[in-house]
C-alpha cells in the first residue's frame, strides 16, 4: 500500500494540473460531478469516477488521468480518522479545497460531530498559499476553518460571497434561480429535482469561479446537468407512476431533504426508505427521526432492512401514519410494490448501499442493478 500511495503521488509531481478536493458528509459525489462537467465546458478537465474517493480508489484514478488534463478534480472521502492526510498527502498542492457540508456519518469511527470536523480538516495543511478554500457558509461546523490556511476564502450561501437569489422551486422539474458571484450573475434553470440540488450546483459554481469561470460560462454549462445514476434520478413507469431513484446512499441529512422533497408533491406519495449504517451511538435516535418525517411527508411507507428499519417503521406509526410496512430486503421490497402501487403514485427509493435497494430499482424499471 505504501508503495501504492507513493507510485500515486509520484505521479501527482510530473504534473502542472491545477488539483481540487472536494469533500463533506453529504453531496460529494454529485458536487464533484456537477465542478467536473462546468470545468470540461472550458477547458481540459479530469475527475475521480463515481464515488472512487477512498485511499485505494482516488490513487488509482490519479493514475488513470490522460496527459491533456489541466484540472484534476478529486472527490475524498474518509470514513476514519487519518485518511483525509493521507490523501490530502498525494493530491498536494491542492489549488481548490471545497466543503460541501459537515453531518453526522461514519460516526461510530469518530468523537462525534466534533471528531468528524477535525478528520475533515485535516486536507486544510495540504492547500497552497495561493489557492481558495471555498466553505459553506450556511454550516457553522467549517466556521474555524478559514483561520488554518493563509490561502484566500470564498464562502457560498446566505450572506456569502456567491450565493443565490429569487430561487423558484419546480418541484421533480428542478429549480431556476440568480446565481450571484462577486464579478456577476446569472439565470440558472437547473432540471434536477430537489432544492439540495441548487445547493450542490452553488457549490461547485463557487469553485468553478475560483477557476476563472463566469457567471454566464457557469449558467450557459449548467443547462445540460443530468443526475447521476441513483442520485435522484427519475423514472417514468407504466400507469403514470413516478420513481424518484436516490439509492446510492443515505445519510440522515440526506433522507430528511428526500423526505422534504417527497412532501411537496401532489398525488400519493411513497416512499422506500433503507437502514442508514455507520451510525454508531445516534443510530437508533436517527432512524426514529427518519420514521417521524416520514409520517409528514408520505401516504405510504414501505421500511427496508432488520432492527434500524423497525425503528423507522414503529417512529412512523406512533406519528399517526397508518400505511407502513416492513420487510426484510430490497427483494421482498420489490414484490410488495408491485402488490400495493396504483397509478400515478410517486414513488422515492432511498437507503444506504448495504441494503441494495438498486436492485429495488432495477426490478422495477426493468433494468440490471449496477
Amino acid at each position: 500500500l505504501q508503495a501504492y500511495w507513493d507510485l500515486a503521488r509520484a505521479e501527482r509531481e510530473k504534473h502542472d494540473w491545477t488539483t481540487v478536493a472536494v469533500t463533506g458528509s453529504v453531496g460529494k459525489t454529485t458536487v464533484k460531478d456537477f465542478l467536473t462537467h462546468l470545468m470540461t465546458a472550458y477547458r481540459p478537465t479530469g475527475s475521480t469516477s463515481g464515488n472512487r474517493n477512498s485511499t485505494l480508489g482516488l490513487p488509482a484514478q490519479l493514475l488513470s488521468q490522460p496527459q491533456s488534463v489541466e484540472v484534476f478534480v478529486a472527490e475524498t472521502g474518509m470514513s476514519r480518522p487519518g485518511e483525509l492526510d493521507l490523501l490530502g498527502r498525494i493530491l498536494q498542492p491542492i489549488g481548490v479545497l471545497l466543503y460541501t457540508r459537515i453531518a453526522p456519518v461514519h460516526t461510530e469511527f469518530f468523537d462525534g460531530i466534533e471528531g468528524i470536523v477535525k478528520a475533515k480538516g485535516e486536507l486544510l495543511s495540504y492547500l497552497a498559499d495561493s489557492g481558495t478554500l471555498v466553505v459553506n457558509a450556511d454550516d457553522r461546523h467549517q466556521d474555524g476553518y478559514p483561520s488554518q490556511t493563509p490561502a484566500k476564502v470564498l464562502r457560498y450561501g446566505a450572506g456569502g460571497d456567491a450565493r443565490i437569489e429569487n430561487l423558484t422551486d419546480l418541484g421533480l422539474l428542478g429549480s431556476r434561480f440568480d446565481l450571484v458571484l462577486p464579478t456577476g450573475r446569472a439565470t440558472v434553470d437547473l432540471e434536477l429535482p430537489g432544492l439540495h440540488q441548487s445547493e450542490n450546483l452553488l457549490a461547485a459554481a463557487t469553485a468553478g469561479y475560483a477557476l476563472g469561470l463566469s457567471a454566464d460560462e457557469i449558467s450557459a454549462a449548467s443547462s445540460s446537468l443530468t443526475a447521476a445514476p441513483h442520485r435522484g434520478r427519475l423514472y417514468r413507469l407504466a400507469d403514470g407512476i413516478l420513481l424518484v431513484d436516490d439509492s446510492y446512499n443515505a445519510s440522515p441529512v440526506a433522507v430528511a431533504r428526500m423526505l422534504e422533497l417527497l412532501a411537496s408533491v401532489p398525488g400519493r406519495r411513497v416512499a422506500v426508505l433503507g437502514e442508514m449504517f455507520e451510525l454508531g451511538e445516534l443510530a437508533v435516535e436517527a432512524h426514529r427521526a427518519v420514521g417521524e418525517r416520514a409520517a409528514r411527508s408520505c401516504d405510504v411507507l414501505l421500511a427496508v432492512g432488520s432492527e434500524s428499519a423497525r425503528l423507522v417503521a414503529e417512529a412512523a406509526i406512533a406519528a399517526g401514519l397508518e400505511s407502513v410496512e416492513l420487510v426484510e430486503d430490497a427483494d421482498d421490497a420489490v414484490e410488495l410494490l408491485r402488490n400495493r402501487l396504483q397509478p400515478n403514485d410517486v414513488v422515492l427509493v432511498k437507503g444506504s448501499r448495504g441494503v441494495a435497494l438498486d436492485r429495488t430499482v432495477a426490478r422495477l424499471v426493468g433494468e440490471e442493478a449496477a
